[in-house]
């Protein structure tokens, strides 16, 4: 039976590329028609939205400062180039904040974009100022957005408190966590492509669009797309868009 090529997802904009999270990438992306993207957001000491991943800014400045324990103003002026990655190529770039990532989104009002509540921030300034914070944020494209975590909690709370779609990470594969999403009932599933179980046949049924990251090239794409999953998270995505994967 012929399957669809999976919807393409711009992982962290296109990080094979660009620094992870940066708005360059992200618009380099979007120029180039991409029609879903994904992001991560730490919020820091003074309650700036910021996209990066890691709960340490090392990685992508150098500086080993903790995002929620430091105000944004100690870090706006650091380059944001992921030096051990690029060297000196993007030196010119500063941590993207996530309103500056609204405002690009809105650009492209056919895109949308998976807006990811990390851990660290979650914990330490509770799930709610966090939600606030980042719905406040994206208030000029909040209709493009989708909000997504690993922590099952935070989903519960996004639900209570507005009307977004959900997309919740699967931390592990196992019969709990499948009850967990019938549970849920999330608009959209990710989940690691190293955490299916050898054998898969089927991804788990259900009212949910499925994604499994991260995935490079178009044969893994047609071969989670055979099992279920309706779209891929990819760090290639202009790459793959190019050569024929279809982008959303």
């Amino acid at each position: 039976m012929a399957h669809m090529s999976p919807a393409l997802i711009g992982h962290r904009g296109e990080p094979v590329s660009f620094p992870e999270n940066s708005i360059a990438g992200y618009e380099a992306v979007l120029q180039a028609g991409a029609n879903w993207i994904e992001t991560d957001v730490q919020i820091t000491a003074d309650g700036v939205p910021v996209l990066c991943h890691d709960a340490s800014l090392l990685e992508l400045t150098g500086h080993d400062l903790n995002i929620t324990g430091t105000v944004y103003a100690d870090m706006q002026d650091l380059p944001a180039g992921c030096p051990e990655r690029f060297g000196d190529s993007f030196s010119q770039l500063r941590i993207g904040r996530l309103d500056e990532f609204a405002r690009l989104l809105s650009q492209w009002p056919q895109a949308r974009a998976f807006v990811e509540l990390k851990q660290p921030s979650l914990t330490d300034h509770g799930v709610q100022r966090v939600i606030d914070i980042v719905l406040a944020a994206l208030a000029p494209c909040l209709s493009q957005s989708i909000l997504m975590s690993f922590e099952y909690a935070a989903l519960v709370q996004v639900r209570r408190c507005c009307e977004l779609p959900i997309a919740w990470v699967l931390p592990e594969w196992s019969p709990q966590t499948q009850q967990q999403a019938m549970a849920l009932q999330p608009d959209f599933l990710f989940c690691n492509r190293k955490r299916l179980p050898e054998g898969l046949q089927q991804l788990w049924p259900g009212p949910w669009t499925w994604a499994i990251y991260t995935v490079n090239t178009h044969g893994d794409a047609e071969r989670f797309a055979a099992l279920g999953a309706d779209m891929v998270e990819t760090d290639i995505i202009r790459e793959l868009m190019h050569t024929g994967a279809a982008s959303g």
